[in-house]
């Protein structure tokens, strides 16, 4: 079973990472994507996925597609996609990426968390 499904943000997570979407600078955009290609570069060579990583980067491609593909997105839809994002490229997160087995576990449940807020927002999206 894939725990990442099944791990849900309390509500005290979803209020502090609120505060960080809040203050997402949008004009680093860019910057922050870059470093999103090494990461995932450097996760995929790990050859050996487990269902939490592959989930992660699905999720994250998702979340990257959404950002690139609809230019009309609200600033605060591009903010959840940039805090999505920089949270996976932050290794020392929640839960450090390198703990063995769930390291990227946190960071796969906080992109899912700001796939579902946009889904609500925009169902015409496509998420999948």
């Amino acid at each position: 079973m894939n725990i990442s499904k099944i791990f849900e943000l309390t509500d005290e997570d979803k209020a502090k990472y609120q505060l960080m979407i809040d203050k997402i600078d949008l004009s680093k955009s860019s910057e922050i994507i870059n470093t999103l290609n090494s990461k995932l570069d450097n996760l995929i060579d790990l050859k050996k996925l487990n269902s939490i990583e592959t989930d992660l980067i699905k999720n994250v491609s998702v979340l990257l597609n959404i950002y690139q593909t609809y230019p009309d997105l609200t600033d605060s839809i591009k903010k959840r996609i940039i805090f999505a994002i920089s949270y996976f490229c932050n290794s020392d997160d929640d839960i450090p990426d390198i703990v063995p087995e769930i390291g990227y576990l946190d960071d796969a449940v906080v992109a899912r968390w700001v796939i579902e807020s946009i889904g609500k927002e925009l169902p015409e999206v496509s998420l999948a």
